[in-house]
């Protein structure tokens, strides 16, 4: 007779019923909390979202998952304005060091704070935190950690076996101190900054349009014209990546935890523009600011329903170009961030921002605009590099007499979407833009806009002097499901059916990958690369052949692709060695329905409907065959979760061998060969923005974002 110890699981049992009955009643004291209060004020903003993520978070407490706070630090710090980025922790996972930001950084904070340390903590580490009877303050690079919760830990806590003591504080006026010691750290790194070489650039029109053959350099959006996110450097192979380690990370005190940026590389500086509107110069080889531009908005705009994010810069001689979240193209000086000049792009009153990335034509700055969901009449144009000035603009929904007007009626042109929001790719022996265009708008509701709906869900090629229409092609006519056809498209030149050809090849947020002819906009190949089932095919012109039920209805119909797409904006690569194309896919489902009688919403939000995820889905990694879209392999791990599950970036392709990328707070790589995942590490963030890779000193670096961090890794 074999007898068991019941206990343990019996005192699991008794810790869960605690963990349930804890978060109970915190959950009615949060709500009464909340109710109480909007007995006296109107709420702002406050919703069950809200209210569920600070239930969740104690839960999670009762449960013992968050140690290293208090009950009444973590009351205190759900109250506080921001929550300290506490709700990004609980609806990512994310390590808690990594998401709490300090909301305490007005002027009459750092006063407080200021006022404090003087009395408390000048005595043992000087005035300003220079350092006199225990070490400087004043700088970053402490041995218990430089996130603000590690430094709010010791302040509160003290170090075991020295002499640092806990200090007697209040959680505000501990927080208030910090806030204090980053503004001496961040003066104390501007002095050093100030003893650095100053920044040399100068990047000609000639070094755009041969980028990507040098490797200390990444001067576009995809490192070169052509679209590739690739670069030729061999250092880094699948026998040694295993052996990366980390050179250094830079935190930033954003409030947002995603960033979807592609930096620049230029003479031994890394640019990248942050969320919403701002700008940092880095020293690529410690990860050292040497400046930082940061834009004022205005306090409420009606896209601000909008994630706020930006893609990336441009570069040009010694300036660089940002599109900034209000609507403006700002020229910065590269030495000091200083503006040059700025003109306005767009009004986000007319439900526009800017997010993409710019891109350098022959001397000029090609932008496109965002805000498809919100009824906009999308376009792309080009501005001056020197003085701003606009050169020209194609409107990607065309008007009365315009070409492709008789594919819209009722009106619906005047709304009808067409973003340019993912910077395109160009030819410079062709002298041609390619540019991708977004769904139209609504998005799930086609009845209000019968027709094809040129030029949206289409791939436009311009002649970049003037901006006229040389060809187009549309991916998925009178598009139902919101499926943007805005990836960069990857320029290649390869052999079909034995004969080079000029091509241009995408995988389509509506599951299929394509291969156009890049000097007539030809059709050459179409293949599913997910599994769809909206259509039985593609016709010999490449327009899609629809099922069964193929189209969207009031009751809902189940459609793979799901909302999310085979793909969706996050770059695909392309490895010229090998012939293999490399990209982030998505095999999932959504139940898509349509509005009888669509209205537009906040801020002129005008979906139509909605599509909801139905399968849980998961996003992998795909590579293709470039001549024929036929799969080699795909790799699903760490990549688990649908398309919206978590985030997950673009990919790089190396001439080693490797594609390198990012998902769920990973970074991670794959032998392009078959698939087999070579090297894994946690980052601890969110992880949207591509890996890049260049040189520092001679060897190949990798950079990649995670939450508020970046990386830099070498071998």
């Amino acid at each position: 007779m074999i007898v068991t110890d019941d206990r343990p699981k019996a005192r699991q049992w008794r810790k869960r019923l605690a963990a349930i009955a804890a978060v109970v009643v915190i959950g009615v004291a949060v709500w009464a909390t909340f109710a109480l209060k909007s007995l006296h004020s109107t709420p702002d903003g406050w919703t069950w979202e809200r209210i569920s993520w600070r239930a969740q978070l104690f839960a999670r407490k009762a449960e013992g998952a968050i140690p290293d706070l208090s009950w009444r630090e973590l009351w205190f710090m759900t109250h506080a304005r921001g929550g300290f980025g506490l709700e990004a922790f609980v609806n990512t996972g994310i390590s808690l060091d990594g998401m709490v930001v300090n909301p305490f950084t007005t002027n009459a904070d750092y006063q407080s704070g200021a006022g404090i340390f003087r009395e408390r903590c000048a005595p043992c580490h000087g005035d300003e935190g220079k350092g006199a009877h225990a070490p400087p303050l004043n700088r970053s690079g402490f041995s218990h950690g430089d996130s603000e919760l590690a430094i709010y830990k010791v302040v509160r806590d003290g170090i075991p076996k020295t002499g640092m003591a806990a200090v007697a504080m209040s959680p505000l006026q501990r927080w208030q101190v910090i806030g204090y010691l980053q503004t001496l750290q961040a003066a104390t790194s501007t002095q050093y900054v100030d003893r650095l070489p100053p920044i040399d650039v100068k990047v000609s029109n000639e070094q755009i349009r041969t980028a990507g053959t040098k490797p200390d350099r990444w001067l576009t959006y995809s490192g070169s014209l052509d679209g590739h996110h690739y670069t030729p450097l061999t250092e880094m192979t699948p026998e040694n990546v295993s052996r990366l380690q980390v050179r250094w990370i830079r935190q930033f005190g954003i409030s947002v935890s995603r960033t979807e940026s592609t930096p620049l590389v230029v003479n031994g500086i890394i640019f990248r523009s942050e969320p919403p509107s701002d700008v940092v110069a880095l020293d690529a080889k410690s990860g050292e600011l040497r400046w930082r531009y940061t834009r004022s908005l205005p306090d409420r705009l009606p896209v601000e329903s909008i994630m706020p994010t930006n893609r990336g810069l441009a570069v040009l001689g010694n300036v660089l170009f940002l599109g900034s979240f209000e609507g403006f193209l700002v020229a910065l000086n590269a030495t000091n961030g200083s503006v040059i000049w700025q003109t306005e792009v767009v009004k986000p009153s007319d439900g526009f921002t800017l997010t993409g990335a710019p891109l350098i034509v022959n001397g000029s700055v090609v932008i496109g605009v965002a805000g498809g969901e919100f009824g906009v009449r999308g376009f792309l144009a080009s501005y001056d590099a020197q003085t701003g000035k606009q050169q020209w603009r194609f409107d990607t929904i065309p008007g009365p007499g315009e070409f492709g007007h008789d594919t819209w009626k009722n009106n619906a042109w005047k709304t009808g979407g067409g973003a340019t929001w993912i910077t395109g790719s160009y030819d410079p022996a062709l002298d041609l833009i390619y540019w991708g265009v977004g769904n139209p708008a609504p998005g799930l509701q086609g009845d209000v806009r019968p027709g094809d709906n040129l030029f949206t869900d289409s791939l436009i090629a311009l002649h970049a002097g003037t901006g006229k229409l040389a060809w187009y092609f549309q991916f998925t006519p009178h598009d139902e499901h919101d499926w943007d056809a805005t990836q960069t498209p990857i320029l290649a030149d390869i052999p079909i059916n034995g004969v080079l050809r000029r091509v241009i090849c995408t995988s389509n947020r509506n599951g299929f990958y394509y291969v156009l002819d890049r000097t007539t906009g030809e059709f050459l190949v179409g293949v599913p690369f997910v599994e769809q089932n909206w259509a039985k095919g593609l016709d010999s012109a490449g327009r899609p052949i629809l099922s069964t039920g193929g189209g969207v209805s009031l009751a809902g119909r189940l459609t793979k692709p799901g909302l999310g797409g085979g793909t969706n904006w996050q770059n695909e690569a392309f490895d010229p060695k090998r012939g293999l194309f490399f990209v982030p896919a998505a095999e999932e489902a959504s139940v898509f329905t349509k509005a009888a009688n669509p209205q537009r919403g906040d801020f002129g939000f005008y979906p139509g409907s909605a599509g909801l995820d139905a399968s849980g889905g998961a996003t992998v990694v795909k590579a293709l065959d470039v001549a024929t879209g036929k799969e080699k392999w795909q790799r699903s791990s760490p990549i688990a979760g649908g398309a919206f599950a978590g985030g997950y970036s673009g990919l790089l392709a190396t001439g080693g061998g490797l594609v390198f990328g990012a998902a769920r707070g990973f970074v991670f790589a794959i032998d392009s060969a078959n698939g087999c995942e070579l090297w894994r590490v946690y980052l601890g963030g969110d992880t949207y923005a591509p890996p890049i890779s260049f040189t520092v000193d001679g060897r190949q670096v990798i950079l990649v974002a995670a939450g508020r961090a970046l990386f830099e890794f070498g071998l």
